[in-house]
């Protein structure tokens, strides 16, 4: 494993964190279970590809699209992580993540489209970064037929982490 933080490699690839996002409505961005000892079990809320607020709309309807769609998947995959960090703020941030465990991806997709896949390779590109050296999660790739504010992608995480 690296000796820089999560945070850091992403900066090193040239990907910041955003702010940690806000709930659009009566949600936690985070729900947190105790495990043993200080690990606990966190499910982030689906983050869309929101910046500065705004969603980078789209929808995959062919071969096309994936280019784009790969970045919003990559993009909901920061907001992801940064409402994760937000959490792990007091506890020294992304270092104290010890697994991603599951990636659950949503993409706004005609019925016909079927790349779902390599749409959220984007998201798991983000997390291979960030985490380098940890076993890859496993990963659900859906497509559905609308999302907030047209969002092409939707991502939510599911990780173990060390809290104090």
């Amino acid at each position: 494993m690296s000796a820089l933080t999560p945070e850091e490699r992403l900066r090193s690839v040239g990907l910041v964190l955003p702010p940690a996002p806000t709930p659009k409505g009566n949600y936690a961005p985070t729900c947190v279970v105790p495990l043993a000892g200080d690990r606990h079990w966190v499910h982030v809320s689906g983050q869309t590809c929101r910046i500065d607020g705004r969603a980078l709309a789209g929808r995959c309807r062919d071969d096309r699209d994936i280019l784009e769609a790969t970045h919003a998947a990559e993009v909901a995959a920061l907001n992801a992580l940064s409402a994760l960090a937000g959490l792990l703020a007091a506890a020294g941030g992304l270092s104290n993540v010890e697994q991603i465990v599951r990636v659950r991806g949503y993409v706004n997709a005609d019925a016909d489209f079927g790349r779902h896949s390599a749409v959220l390779d984007g998201a798991s590109n983000v997390l291979g970064v960030a985490f380098d050296g940890h076993r890859p999660p496993a990963r659900t790739a859906v497509g559905v037929s609308s999302l907030p504010d047209g969002a092409w992608v939707e991502v939510e995480l599911e990780a173990v982490v060390r809290m104090g």
